[in-house]
Order: structure tokens, then C-alpha cells, then sequence
């Protein structure tokens, strides 16, 4: 049993050395990048990139749901912390932006995606996914206290979770040609905030 469970266990960490290392070098060179590239900057051979995956595709995949869920975990952290909960969707709206405007690895990837996902049909569920499973966060982490405060949703509250990450990507989008400035990051956040919470009624 002993060795098993070791082999399972060295197993379970090449593979995750190749998931760390695409997502680097998804982030650094784009979709375009070889399973070669990916083998090598993660110390492996090509061969153990294709025992874990079956395809590249199958790969993009696995680092989409890598990069959410990375993504996932530093929103929910930021909600965690103390604060009403009016100051913990403020820490997490920010965690959000933050992540976008110093493109994290796991956004670049996942804006790399939202391209590819228009002429790939495997890629466009995966995304799709991927970001139903976003909003499912939002409104289960950050609505619901909302909700529970008093304040009640002036439309649809399903619909509130994709008016704010429309925005945040958006922002992001633009960011990367028109770079937010220190001086406006303030009244930016500010600015998301307001919009959001003008979303909902006491």
C-alpha cells in the first residue's frame, strides 16, 4: 500500500507542476504556447504533460478551472475578513479590481480565453462554466448579506452578479490601453460601488 499511495502522491504533484506552469506561460506568451514550452518550464517531459492531459485543449480546461478557482479563493478571503457586510463586498470588489488591474496570471489567461472561446466550441462551455460558477459566488458570498441586511434587489437579483463583473471586466479591458491611474483608483472603486449598491433598495 505504502508504495501506492507515494506513487499517487508524486503523481498528484507533477501534475500540478504542470498546472502552475501553464498557467505561467499561458499568462506570459498566450494560447499559442507548446505543450514543449509548458513541459520545460515545469521541469517535466513532454510525455508527462500527456499522461495528465489528454489534449491541450483538455489542459486549458484544467488551468481554466485552476485560475477561477485561485481567483475564487482571494475574493472569498477578502469577503472573510472583518466588517459589516457592506465593507467586506467593498474588500472583495476591490480584491476583484486589484486582480484585473495588476493582470494576475489567472485574469490574463482567462482574457486570453474569452478570444479563443469565440471560434472553440470546447473552450466557449468551459468559460460559460466557468463564469456561471462566478456568479454563483457573488450572489451566494456577497448578495445574500446584502439581502439579509433589508435591502432588496431592484431587478432580477440573478442579474447583479454579471452587471458587476461586466463592469470589473470592462474596466479591465480599457485599463490595458488607458491605464487607471493612481489618482482616479479611489473614485473608480467608488464609482463601482455606487453603481452597485444603487442596485438595490432599503
Amino acid at each position: 500500500m505504502k508504495p501506492r499511495r507515494s506513487g499517487y502522491k508524486k503523481s498528484a504533484e507533477s501534475r500540478q507542476q504542470v498546472l502552475d506552469a501553464a498557467l505561467t506561460v499561458f499568462a506570459e506568451h498566450g494560447l499559442s504556447a507548446s505543450v514543449q514550452e509548458i513541459a520545460d518550464a515545469a521541469g517535466l517531459s513532454k510525455g508527462s504533460v500527456h499522461y495528465h492531459f489528454d489534449s491541450k485543449d483538455d489542459l486549458l480546461e484544467h488551468v481554466l478551472a485552476h485560475a477561477c478557482e485561485t481567483v475564487e479563493a482571494r475574493v472569498r478571503a477578502a469577503f472573510d475578513a472583518e466588517g459589516t457586510p457592506v465593507e467586506k463586498v467593498r474588500a472583495a470588489v476591490a480584491t476583484m479590481w486589484a486582480l484585473r488591474r495588476d493582470g494576475a496570471p489567472e485574469i490574463r489567461v482567462m482574457t486570453e480565453l474569452y478570444a479563443q472561446a469565440r471560434q472553440n466550441a470546447r473552450m466557449k462551455q468551459a468559460l460559460g462554466e466557468q463564469l456561471r460558477r462566478a456568479r454563483a459566488q457573488i450572489l451566494e458570498v456577497g448578495l445574500q448579506s446584502l439581502v439579509a441586511m433589508g435591502l432588496r434587489p431592484r431587478v432580477a437579483i440573478e442579474v447583479v452578479p454579471r452587471l458587476l463583473l461586466a463592469a470589473l471586466d470592462g474596466l479591465a479591458i480599457h485599463h490595458a490601453v488607458d491605464p487607471v491611474t493612481p489618482a482616479e483608483e479611489e473614485d473608480l472603486l467608488r464609482g463601482v460601488e455606487v453603481t452597485f449598491l444603487a442596485l438595490f433598495e432599503p
